[in-house]
Formats: C-alpha cells, structure tokens, sequence
C-alpha cells in the first residue's frame, strides 16, 4: 500500500486512543468558520420565514467566509478565508451573482475573494440534486474545494424524505451530507424554511421537522420579522462553544440589498434625533433626484420601513394636504 493509500485508509477510520497516550500533550483549538460561533467540520444551520431575505443574510455570510472578514457591528468574524459553493435549487445563478455584485461592488476589484466563490443553480438548469442518490452526492462533491463551506438552499429541495419526521430515509440522507463532508473535509450551512405559526397555539417552532435536523447541526441561527415591524431579529438558537450572543436586530438596506445593524443603518444616520425632514430632505441627502418617481417610490419604502408604530426611529408628524409635503421626525 502506498502512503497515500495509508492516509486514506487512516481517515476513514473513527479517532481512536488511550488517553493516558496523550495526556501530557496541549489540546488543539478546533478550525472555526466563525470564531467561537461555528467550528470547521459541523453542520450549520439557518432557519427563517419565508420572504424575510435568507438569501439576502446567507450571501453576506459567504462574502465574509470567502473574505477571511467580519461583518461590521456583529460577532461574526471569519479569520480564515475558505472556498465557498453556494448551491441553489430555488434561485437561478444569474440571480444571485445581480445580488452579490449589488451587495458587493468592490468584488470585481477583488478577484482573489471571487475566485473562492462558486454559484451552482439547478432553478432552470440541469436536474435536483437529492442527498438520497449517492450519485448527485458525488457530483456535489468534486465541486468542493478542501477544506471549503458550502450553501444548500433551500434544504429541503435537496431532501427526498418527509422532513416533518424522523424517518430512515432522513437519516440516511444526513449520513450522505457527512460522507460529503468528511470526503472534501467540508462544512455545510443549510438555508431552511421556518415553519408557519400554529393558529391554535401561536407557537413557532425554530426549525421546520423533527429534531433530527437542529439536533445534527453544531451551529444554528434565525431570521423572524420582529413585532414592531421595524426591522429584523436574528438569534442564535445554537453556536458551538460558549455563551450564545444577543440577538441582533438588522434592517434591510434596499438599495444594496443586505442587511446592516441598526446602529450601522445609512438611512437612519442622515438626521440627528428631533430632526424634522420631507421626501425631498430624504432624498437630497440620499444624492437622489427629488423629482424622479421611481427614486420617490424607493425612498418612501426605506422611510416606512423605519417608521412603525412601536420602536421606529422616524414618525411621521405632518401629513402632507393640497400639495404641502409630508414632513417626519427623528424620534430616537
């Protein structure tokens, strides 16, 4: 057998030794994706409702993963750059490089970030790729660089079996993604739909399925619409060392199409609170033409997104009658 044949043979092997071998020896620090959030070599998990940007959140994350970065106002920090493979059943590919070249103009300027990233769609070409045929598994994996994260969104699309239960053939289908994994020593981060709200209950559970799926994964977070109606939350429902952080509250930013901290948001940051200011306040200080109706459109949908009712930061003071604008209030 050659050596290379050894360390194959070696790897394919579970960790196995006596303790009293290596107690003199220092504890290795695991590899994370995220520091102190999500280590190298585990599941990841994203949850969320349906239409609140998952996409939007999961293209940040692989940007800052390709990167070696953080993203500005949060705890998450990649220090290590890693190959990506975002893979989509839901959005076609030319899609999601719009969204990335809006969310990140800079990349073509930065080609050693773009090499790392590979798109692969199946939303209007090529078959579904199932985790249930070892065929499509194989396929998958001689797309992963070592050592690399790779995307499945949305999960389901990517299962043959009934989520909601814990059945055989789930099991199965994990058992496939962890070959994958350990064959190209690779981390997934899978996109899943949020369940609706039960009507009865009121309840929402974290993750859609049976438990096998949260409970399989080292690293968990979640997207929900806050009640306020101002923004979005994300939480940590799992992370894999140490105290989970507090959530975030991040607001969409429309015009680059991702989602900033609120204490980073571009639009609440041109006025100082007690600030009164009219569309064409707004859209002056925005470098927009105050007269051009689609501009109009945007800038009024970015002003009532930060103005609901309970804990937005502008209020509308004046309604505008017989041609006398609008006028709104920094409240906070």
């Amino acid at each position: 057998m050659n050596n290379h044949s050894g360390a194959t043979a070696q790897q394919n092997q579970p960790e196995n030794f006596l303790l009293f071998d290596r107690l003199n020896l220092p504890v290795k620090d695991p590899e994370w994706i995220f520091d102190d959030l999500w280590a190298a070599g585990t599941i990841g998990l994203f949850t969320g409702d349906g239409g609140i940007g998952k996409s939007h959140w999961s293209l940040q994350l692989i940007v800052a993963i390709a990167s070696g970065a953080s993203i500005d106002g949060t705890c998450f920090v990649s220090s290590k750059p890693r190959p990506v493979v975002y893979i989509s059943q839901e959005d076609d590919g030319e899609f999601v490089r719009g969204e990335l070249s809006c969310q990140f103009p800079n990349l073509i300027n930065q080609p050693d970030i773009a090499k790392r990233i590979r798109i692969i769609s199946t939303a209007i070409q090529g078959p579904n790729l199932f985790l249930s045929d070892k065929t499509h598994c194989l396929g998958m994996a001689n797309n992963l660089p070592h050592d690399s994260v790779f995307v499945l969104d949305s999960f389901s699309n990517f299962l043959t079996s009934n989520e909601i239960d814990n059945t055989a053939l789930l099991q199965n289908e994990f058992a496939n993604l962890r070959t994958l994994m350990k064959a190209r020593r690779a981390s997934p981060l899978l996109i899943h739909h949020r369940p609706k709200q039960n009507a009865q209950t009121g309840q929402q559970s974290a993750s859609r399925g049976a438990t096998a799926i949260p409970q399989s994964c080292r690293f968990h977070i979640m997207l929900e619409r806050k009640p306020s109606g101002v923004g979005v939350s994300l939480s940590f429902e799992k992370v894999s060392r140490g105290a989970k952080p507090d959530s975030l509250t991040l607001i969409f930013d429309p015009q680059r199409k991702l989602f900033v901290p609120e204490d980073l948001d571009p639009y609440v940051g041109l006025f100082k609170v007690g600030d009164q200011f009219t569309l064409t306040d707004f859209m002056q200080r925005l470098g927009k033409d105050p007269n051009d109706k689609k501009e109009q459109k945007r800038a009024l949908d970015i002003i009532a997104q930060r103005c609901a009712r309970n804990g937005g930061w502008f209020e509308k003071v004046v309604v505008g009658k017989k041609g006398q604008p609008g006028i709104w209030e920094r409240k906070k």
